[in-house]
């Protein structure tokens, strides 16, 4: 049989003394009599006493602030909108608690506005914050400044291994980039040339692209059937003028490109670039269901997307960081979430 567990009032009752002098003695609050404080920490240690931490947090008149930091979830990032709406979700759970989450925003591959964020974060000094290490080098700096002020960081979309984080909540980088190169090999000839595409500047530095390029390359380099040229090249920006030149000029040089693999989300850009350009036969594979991303998949002109699962990612992030702060769990450092194979044939009940 379970035994029952022990409340302030039964310790009480077994000490001889008020429910006010536990709650004291417990919770560190106050003067108790040495020898009352002995005996009390005894009996609840003799009956394994476990607080009711979720009801301290309801009581608590104190507001915790936890920080959030994303790239501005615009219509040419709509990918954002989701975690931001899974840490919105996590927010309005925890209002009870007396949690807020501040969201701020950086304009996307602008390592400035990154560093201005930051800046202000630090001058909140929140709680705990949620980000996405986009940028390698601006992002360590900012984690040893978080590490200085003793402030807990969860990360999403990919960590930084060398960083004292707390937590992370997303899927592999790494791996991702394996399972398109994977679905790319099954489906164009061997001697097939395939093109890799960052919309990045600067890729070294976009952490999570350059996870994605590393493991697509290494899927070829031990597994892989596919023979053909690996060709890489980086679009500093997204603007169509300049994907249509940059990719003219690729395609005109290489004209036995049977694949593309986009890193990120962007995927519905060169989708629009080989209907324009009537290239019917080369497999197109990228990142994440977004609405432009389905309609190009619906149309068949994107064979694959990789689901991510953005919103668990900032809805959990923040659950960690809740459960950390205010309940002092201990946390598993990685929660790895699967990545999704999205096709035309299964986009409605991925959607459902």
């Amino acid at each position: 049989m379970t035994k029952a567990k022990i409340r302030i009032k039964d310790i009480a009752e077994q000490a001889g003394v008020s429910v006010g002098t536990v709650d004291r003695v417990l919770h560190n609050r106050g003067e108790v009599a040495e020898e009352t404080k002995n005996k009390i920490l005894e009996i609840a240690k003799v009956n394994n006493y476990q607080p009711n931490l979720i009801a301290r947090a309801l009581t608590s008149k104190k507001q915790c602030v936890f920080a959030s930091l994303l790239p501005s979830p615009t219509e040419e990032d709509i990918f954002w909108k989701r975690p931001l709406n899974g840490i919105t979700e996590a927010a309005l759970e925890l209002e009870q608690f007396q949690v807020k989450v501040k969201n701020f925003f950086f304009e996307h591959y602008n390592e400035q506005d990154f560093i201005k964020q930051t800046e202000a974060i630090l001058e909140l000094n929140p709680s705990g914050i949620v980000f996405s290490p986009i940028f390698s080098k601006e992002s360590l700096d900012f984690t040893e400044k978080l590490d200085k002020k003793g402030i807990p960081y969860v990360f999403i979309e990919s960590k930084l291994s060398k960083s004292n984080y707390l937590a992370y909540v997303g899927s592999d980088g790494f791996h991702g980039g394996r399972v398109a190169a994977n679905l790319i090999d099954f489906g164009i000839p061997e001697n097939g040339d395939i093109l890799i595409i960052n919309l990045a500047k600067n890729l070294e530095n976009v952490h999570h692209l350059n996870q994605r390029t590393q493991g697509f390359l290494s899927y070829f380099m031990d597994k892989g059937k596919n023979q053909g040229l690996k060709i890489s090249i980086e679009i500093p920006k997204s603007d169509t003028e300049i994907i249509k030149e940059k990719l003219d000029s690729v395609i005109k040089k290489n004209k036995n490109i049977k694949g593309i693999f986009i890193t990120g989300s962007k995927v519905y850009k060169i989708a629009r670039y080989l209907i324009s350009n009537e290239l019917s036969d080369i497999i197109l594979v990228g990142f994440d269901p977004i609405e432009q991303n389905i309609k190009y998949l619906n149309h068949g002109t994107i064979n694959f997307l990789i689901g991510q699962h953005p919103h668990q990612q900032g809805f959990k992030a923040v659950k960690k960081l809740f459960e950390y702060v205010l309940l002092n769990h201990a946390i598993p450092k990685d929660e790895y979430l699967p990545v999704d194979i999205i096709n035309q044939e299964c986009i409605k009940l991925y959607e459902a």
